[in-house]
C-alpha cells in the first residue's frame, strides 16, 4: 500500500494530536460541569450548564471524535504504523471505537434525554433522584473517557511491544 510523504504525515499527526486534544478538553470540561450543575441556584445557570454540556458533545466533541479516529486510521493505513503488528495500537484502536460507541448510542442520547428534562422541569431537577444520578453517569463517564484517551496517549508515546521500527 501507498505510505504518505513525510511532510503528510507529520500533518496528518498534527491534526490526530489536536483532534484527540480537543476531545480530552471537552471530556473534562463535560466532567467539571456536570460537578458544577447540582449546585445550582437559578434556572438560567441550571439550564445554561446543561446547553454548554450539549453543545459542547454534539458540536465539538463528537467531531473531534470521529476526526481522532479517521486520522488514526489514515495514520495506520498508508504510514510504516500497522495496526495488526502492534499490540499498543491495537489497544488504542479498541479505546477509540469503545468511547465513540458508547458516546453514540448510550451517553449521547442519555445527555440529549437529561438535556429536554431540564426544559420541562427546571429545578425541581436538582430534587429527582433519576436526575442526579443520570448527571452522576454522565460526569463519571466523562471522567473515565478522558482518563482512557489520556492513557491512549501514553501507548502512543512509549509504544510498549513495538515492532514497527
Amino acid at each position: 500500500m501507498k505510505r504518505l510523504s513525510e511532510k503528510s504525515e507529520k500533518t496528518l499527526k498534527v491534526i490526530h494530536l489536536i483532534s484527540m486534544s480537543i476531545w480530552t478538553t471537552s471530556l473534562i470540561l463535560m466532567c467539571a460541569i456536570g460537578i458544577i450543575l447540582p449546585r445550582a441556584t437559578t434556572l438560567e445557570a441550571f439550564y445554561f450548564g446543561h446547553y454548554i454540556n450539549y453543545i459542547i458533545d454534539f458540536l465539538i466533541l463528537t467531531p473531534a471524535a470521529i476526526l481522532t479516529f479517521l486520522t488514526g486510521l489514515i495514520y495506520g493505513l498508508f504510514t510504516k504504523w500497522k495496526v495488526n503488528e502492534n499490540l499498543w495500537l491495537k489497544i488504542k484502536v479498541a479505546i477509540t471505537i469503545l468511547l465513540i460507541v458508547l458516546g453514540t448510542f448510550w451517553l449521547g442520547p442519555l445527555l440529549r434525554e437529561v438535556t429536554g428534562r431540564v426544559k420541562i422541569h427546571g429545578l425541581s431537577l436538582l430534587s429527582d433522584k433519576e436526575y442526579i444520578n443520570d448527571i452522576r453517569i454522565i460526569t463519571w463517564f466523562s471522567l473515565i473517557n478522558a482518563i482512557l484517551l489520556v492513557t491512549a496517549f501514553i501507548l502512543s508515546t512509549f509504544k510498549p511491544g513495538n515492532k514497527t521500527g
